[in-house]
């Protein structure tokens, strides 16, 4: 049988009224040497959430959902490493709707994000 998503990923490109997501860009494409999402480096943290250039990724809550219902176990999705998702899932076993992007540092989830948190 093999492994299925649950939900399938939005459309992260350019023509997506949200915006393009951040991984999307040409200089951050994988090659066979280097996936900066699926390794040890910070960097993609840095990009996902706004501390390498400022501004965090316009696509960011919905990658996070996706990666939370499709139970990703790997790589950065959502700004968040695989051991943050699954603390997050096991802080809030069964309850979709606590399953935002909203560190220490922020003061609330935007309404975007909070929208997407619900969404399944």
């Amino acid at each position: 049988m093999g492994i299925r998503a649950v939900i399938n990923a939005p459309d992260w490109s350019p023509t997506h009224h949200r915006g393009e997501a951040k991984c999307r860009d040409g200089s951050l494409t994988p090659t066979r040497s280097r996936d900066i999402f699926f390794s040890d480096e910070p960097l993609a943290l840095d990009i996902c959430n706004g501390t390498y250039d400022g501004a965090i990724c316009p696509r960011r809550a919905e990658c996070l959902h996706v990666a939370m219902v499709n139970r990703e176990n790997y790589g950065i999705w959502g700004g968040m490493t695989a051991k943050d998702r699954l603390e997050m899932r096991m802080r809030y076993p069964g309850m979709p709707e606590r399953w935002t992007w909203h560190p220490p540092s922020e003061e609330a989830p935007t309404s975007e994000e909070r929208q997407w948190s619900h969404a399944s």
